[in-house]
């Protein structure tokens, strides 16, 4: 009797051991896969935010400096996870704003450029390239791509000792790679309203200053308004345009010290001097703000071509109205050089002036664009001494721009990437504004390829 109940206890001995194993082996999975797992989620979060960071840092660089951006991406890097393997390409990105499947013109070259090699592919308003610096072609978006092997600790007991992340990837992009800017900008339009603008001239530079409007969002984009030649402070527009400011002085009225007569409608936006949303919440123009209002009835002046004061004005402007460390612009769109016909101070309507006070804005900080609208290659310079005596108004506007060159308004001028267009008098002149709008949005941030 007694052997048998010995006997039984063993054998329920053996069978608790079998169950302890069993269960041990189940409850050493659960750990692993509430640890384990957690520790795997945890480290590709990691990872990601590693591969953001070394994408951020290497696009601030482009498209200057693709060499230093892919050596500042991998620092990054490293410095974030330092086991991380990371792979630096490059893409050039730019926009697909009428979505017809093909990236605009008007971008390639100046927002980017990735040669006769590139190959687009576009979705959701937005086009993409392949890019090789070393071709000598732009970029300005960089491709963090990277993995790694993530080590388990309890796994291990159920003979798992680690898994791969899979493919992360993280793109950044140096300004608004063919969308709205992300950045913060104070800028000022100075637009050309002189009597060389025919009503179909001044047609299109109205839809042009209208487009820029609606790239931008007045709750980052402060936008205001300067026109060549001064205006009447003392009369506004009437009608539904009532009461913005932007019709023209007489040559009795002219005046090169009074800054809202060359900038007749401040800074808007949403909190700027000139307190108005120039976009409704649905996208489309306000038609109450005096900015609209402004672009829509200024009229022609006929007080010469004057192109050092109002650059003169609108940097005044900005270094006394701008946000403190926002980004600061000009955008200068003019037909012609200087012409003085007995308004104002003769000394003002040179091109050594216009080129003295953009030097003057760039010195201060304020990145210049210019854009020759209908300019012929006899359009000459009215200095009868100097460095500009004799050379072309195309010359004094690459001077004028920030960092430009004079292609003398060729094909490449609008594909070179610099800050000086050229273009025929025609209703481009829209896509022109819209790129410039993008290329002063300022930073990089992170993007999802087409």
């Amino acid at each position: 009797m007694m052997r048998r109940i010995f006997r039984r206890a063993h054998d329920e001995e053996g069978q608790v051991l079998l169950i302890v194993a069993l269960l041990t082996t189940v409850l050493l999975g659960m750990v692993a896969m509430t640890v384990d797992v957690g520790l795997f989620a945890h480290e590709r979060g990691h990872l990601q935010d590693a591969a953001d960071a070394a994408a951020l840092a290497g696009a601030q660089l482009l498209p200057d400096n693709p060499a230093q951006a892919k050596a500042d991406a991998l620092t990054y890097a490293a410095a974030n996870d330092s086991s991380m393997t990371a792979t630096v390409t490059f893409r050039c990105i730019v926009g697909d704003r009428d979505q017809n499947g093909q990236p605009d013109s008007g971008d390639i070259g100046v927002v980017c450029n990735p040669g006769a090699n590139g190959a687009w592919t576009c979705s959701g308003g937005r086009c993409v390239s392949l890019c090789v610096p070393s071709e000598g072609d732009v970029c300005n978006s960089m491709v963090v791509d990277t993995n790694k092997d993530v080590p388990f600790i309890f796994a291990r007991a159920i003979k798992i000792s680690s898994a791969n992340t899979g493919d992360i990837q993280a793109v950044a992009c140096r300004g608004d790679c063919g969308g709205a800017p992300s950045g913060p900008i104070d800028v000022v339009l100075i637009m050309d309203r002189t009597s060389s603008m025919s009503s179909s001239d001044v047609t299109n530079a109205r839809n042009a200053a209208d487009s820029i409007l609606q790239v931008y969002d007045p709750n980052l984009q402060w936008v205001g308004l300067g026109l060549l030649g001064p205006s009447n402070t003392g009369s506004t527009c009437t009608g539904s345009n009532s009461p913005a400011n932007g019709l023209a002085a007489n040559s009795s009225q002219y005046d090169n010290t009074t800054v809202a007569k060359w900038v007749p409608v401040g800074l808007s936006g949403v909190g700027a001097p000139v307190n108005e949303a120039y976009l409704n919440s649905d996208g489309t123009l306000n038609t109450n703000s005096l900015l609209v209002k402004a672009i829509r009835c200024f009229d022609t002046s006929s007080t010469g071509t004057n192109l050092s004061t109002p650059v003169k004005m609108a940097k005044q402007y900005l270094l006394a109205h701008g946000r403190p460390g926002v980004k600061k612009g000009i955008i200068l769109e003019t037909d012609g050089n200087p012409n003085y016909n007995g308004a104002g101070n003769a000394n003002d309507f040179t091109c050594q002036a216009s080129v003295n006070e953009a030097q003057a804005a760039k010195t201060a900080g304020i990145e210049i664009f210019t854009i020759g609208f209908g300019l012929a290659g006899t359009d000459l310079c009215p200095d009868s001494s100097g460095a500009y005596n004799g050379r072309t108004a195309t010359r004094v506007l690459a001077d004028m721009a920030t960092a430009s060159d004079d292609n003398g308004c060729t094909s490449a001028e609008n594909s070179d990437g610099d800050n000086f267009f050229c273009l025929p008098r025609t209703s481009q002149l829209t896509g022109i504004f819209q790129t410039v709008a993008g290329a002063l949005a300022p930073g990089s941030h992170l993007v999802s390829l087409p």
